[in-house]
């Protein structure tokens, strides 16, 4: 179905996004259209003006006056209308460039939340505000000149053959000559070359950008962009398709720039052969000299046909990367609400693509509970939170929601009973009070100064001088990894929810703000179903219960005293801790 998308005109793949001003576009090309006659037809007076001249070897001042203003009043109004023409593209297109970038983030809202799991914020912020910026440049400029592409060279060969039609079939060749070589370049072999070219050049800037992103690495190992393999290889792939796409155009476009400046080679020698059949040769000479100017119009015209085929070519491969990043399977929902009364997973089983990540998982947290997961890197922890919140929809099995299954819950009744704090906490460019609110749009100022009390976050805002108006993000207000984690939690404070999910909560938190979020945690869990991944293990000492996940599956149960005693993976994992905790520069271990 997308393949099939793909191969559709660009005009009606971008018809979803014209909006109300649809009307703005056809006027601009009719506009554009007669603007292209208009801009001609001062050679109808030019031509009068020559023969006029040459004729009768007189300058005949009213003539020339006349048709000098009739030229200039047909030119003028052309441009006049190509600007309205212009204005109307332009208006129309930032229409579109705003409803793709609308269109695109509701769809991205309505997505589930396993998709931004594994992608990038800033790609696909990329993809999508330059892909709308393509389709602009694409229907402002190039659009209106299609219509004028399409007319002005009807118009162009009707004069070929009104004034002479011997003369019009001389200048007729260098075109069809230059066509011939345009069709040229046109053929498989440079489409697939373009196709590389233009891949590889978004490969290569996705990579730079992670070269730049690391370039504080680089300069601290004293590395250069050569002992970065995929970045240097990139730039090498690029410069050899560059090369092979360049030298593939380079014969046929120099013969084509020779054959649409040639007019004058084919048309002397057919002026002549007239003269010498007996034709008049101030007649001939003056024919001569408009088809001198009318000749080389072509190859404009030529030349900007092929700059709106690539354009064309630009818009669609941008509207090809957005479908892209938006091509993702939706979850279905059902219509129940307020899940309450504890989670369980039912013999789960959980595949990204190929790798299977979960196996017959099966536990349950009771409301109330606090379960932790711990586990070696890549043992599945992290899944099984994604799951709970119903990220990704399971292979096999089934997760339940106070006993109901967890696809039976309407999205906005799902998200409202479960609150997140995840190990890199996000806080917008807004004041501190709009981005608590994020976690209850409606709480009154009693509930945000009892959440900021509970998160131990109310010692972070009292220094700042506009307190809970200050602005994330602005003239230096930034915080550390630690309190950007209590004010997250003061949000799922706000928010209340049945359901917590903690996902590495204090990973990036320092001893003191550690402690604080520690002692937050247990407020956040008070009579909540609580799902915690941590690791580090002093977080979980705790906990109700622990599950150790390791290969995808449940590989011990218990609390933290019951796994010590069994001496399994958990004994082995909090022995490591332990090492690490204590270690001491020098070798010295207290």
């Amino acid at each position: 179905m997308k393949d099939e998308k793909k191969k559709e005109s660009i005009f009606k793949r971008l018809t979803p996004y014209v909006g109300q001003k649809g009307y703005m576009l056809y006027l601009a090309m009719a506009l554009s259209a007669v603007s292209g006659v208009m801009l001609l037809m001062p050679m109808v007076f030019i031509h009068k003006i020559v023969s006029s001249i040459v004729l009768s070897g007189v300058v005949e001042a009213t003539l020339v006056k006349g048709n000098a203003i009739y030229a200039a009043i047909f030119a003028g109004a052309g441009l006049f209308l190509y600007t309205i023409a212009l204005l109307l593209s332009h208006l129309f297109a930032f229409e579109v460039e705003e409803n793709i970038v609308k269109i695109s983030v509701k769809q991205l809202i309505d997505k589930p939340l396993g998709y931004f799991s594994n992608r990038e914020s800033g790609k696909i912020r990329n993809i999508i505000v330059d892909g709308a910026a393509q389709t602009h440049s694409f229907l402002a400029h190039q659009l209106p000149d299609i219509a004028m592409t399409m007319i002005a060279p009807v118009v162009l060969l009707i004069f070929f053959f009104v004034f002479d039609w011997r003369l019009g079939l001389a200048s007729a060749v260098p075109v069809l000559l230059g066509l011939g070589l345009i069709a040229g370049m046109m053929d498989k072999k440079t489409k697939k070359l373009r196709d590389e070219y233009f891949s590889g050049l978004a490969n290569l800037s996705a990579e730079t950008v992670e070269y730049v992103r690391g370039i504080p690495v680089v300069k601290t190992f004293a590395q250069s962009v050569e002992s970065f393999e995929r970045l240097y290889s990139l730039i090498i792939d690029s410069k050899e398709t560059v090369m092979k796409m360049t030298m593939g155009y380079k014969n046929k476009m120099s013969l084509f720039e020779a054959a649409s400046s040639s007019t004058a080679f084919f048309l002397v020698p057919a002026a002549l052969l007239i003269i010498a059949e007996g034709g008049d040769i101030r007649q001939v000479l003056g024919n001569t000299v408009i088809y001198l100017l009318i000749g080389p119009a072509f190859g404009t015209f030529i030349m900007r046909s092929a700059t709106i085929s690539q354009y064309t070519y630009f818009a669609s491969l941008a509207i090809d990367k957005i479908d892209d990043i938006l091509d993702y399977k939706d979850l279905s929902y059902g219509q129940r609400d307020n899940p309450q009364d504890g989670i369980e997973f039912k013999n789960v089983s959980f595949s990204y693509e190929e790798e299977q990540v979960l196996q017959g998982v099966s536990f349950k947290v009771s409301k109330g509970e606090i379960v932790a997961l711990v586990g070696p890197s890549g043992g599945g922890k992290t899944t099984i939170a994604r799951l709970a919140a119903r990220f990704y929809d399971v292979d096999e099995g089934e997760i339940l929601l106070g006993g109901v299954n967890i696809q039976e819950y309407g999205k906005e009744a799902l998200m409202q009973r479960v609150a997140f704090v995840f190990q890199n906490s996000k806080l917008f460019k807004m004041s501190l009070k709009d981005n608590l609110l994020i976690g209850n749009p409606n709480a009154t100022e009693t509930d945000i100064e009892r959440a900021l009390i509970h998160s131990g976050s109310k010692e972070i805002v009292e220094p700042l001088e506009q307190g809970l108006d200050t602005m994330y993000g602005t003239k230096g207000t930034y915080f550390s990894g630690g309190e950007a984690q209590r004010l997250a939690i003061a949000r799922a404070f706000l928010k209340d929810a049945d359901y917590i999910i903690l996902d590495e909560a204090t990973a990036f938190a320092d001893p003191e703000n550690e402690q604080i979020i520690q002692a937050s945690f247990k407020k956040l869990s008070h009579h909540k179903t609580t799902l915690m991944i941590a690791h580090r293990l002093s977080t979980v000492v705790g906990a109700d219960r622990i599950l150790v996940v390791s290969g995808g599956q449940i590989a011990e149960e218990g609390n933290h005293e019951e796994l010590l005693k069994k001496g399994g993976i958990y004994k082995d994992l909090w022995e490591e801790y332990q090492r690490a905790v204590n270690w001491k520069l020098g070798g010295q271990n207290g």
